[in-house]
């Protein structure tokens, strides 16, 4: 029996534990792990934002398209461009018109302008080619406030989708319209409209043409 608590003393005199580099190069490497972890979940949670951004532009999109040939008026989404996190006020505005009209008349008075704002730092973008030249550029003529064409306070630059009573979309003077949802270039989402159809198709992961 003696023999045997000798042993067992002997065997925890032999034992060790942890020296401090050991412990400084496990805090070290733990460190790294979260630090990834932590670059992981914010790159996800960005592309969820942006995700979630486009599908509510999409949706409002097909909104104002369904809107407009069931109320039988004019809509619009009139989208506010690269609006910064310290500028106040919405990223995008649907607007319905009082009646539609046809091109070159006045246009019909405003009677209903529902602000939406993206989740986050998300916003709406010009799709530029590779060369740095904007997709559809309609111009300055062609820029249409979400109130008036002389809006009062002055809004950002904006573009604006008209919905007709026809099923028809103008992206004016323009066939068809792309806009990027993105957060400061990446990720980015394209939303593609197309005039004679009012579809709307999405391509994830590219803001350029060409």
């Amino acid at each position: 029996m003696h023999a045997i608590l000798s042993k067992i003393a002997r065997s925890r005199c032999d034992e060790r534990g942890f020296t401090l580099p050991e412990l400084v190069a496990t805090i070290v490497i733990l460190g790294i792990l979260i630090a990834i972890a932590v670059i992981i979940f914010l790159a996800l949670l960005e592309r969820w934002r942006v995700n979630a951004a486009t599908g509510q532009l999409v949706g409002d999109l097909r909104r104002a398209h369904g809107s407009a040939t069931n109320q039988l008026t004019d809509w619009r989404v009139v989208l506010a461009l690269d609006r910064t996190e310290q500028e106040e006020g919405p990223d995008y505005y649907l607007v319905r018109l009082a009646e539609p009209y046809d091109p070159g008349d006045p246009t019909p008075a405003v009677t209903r302008r529902s602000p939406r704002t993206f989740p986050g730092n998300v916003k709406v973008t010009n799709v530029i080619t590779p060369a740095g030249s904007v997709v559809d550029d309609q111009g300055a003529n062609y820029w249409v406030a979400p109130w008036s064409t002389t809006p009062s306070p002055p809004v950002p630059q904006t573009r604006t989708l008209e919905f007709n009573t026809d099923g028809t979309m103008t992206f004016f003077r323009s066939p068809s319209g792309s806009a990027c949802v993105t957060v400061d270039g990446n990720p980015k989402n394209r939303v593609i409209s197309i005039s004679a159809t009012s579809r709307v198709r999405v391509e994830l992961d590219t803001c350029a043409s060409g």
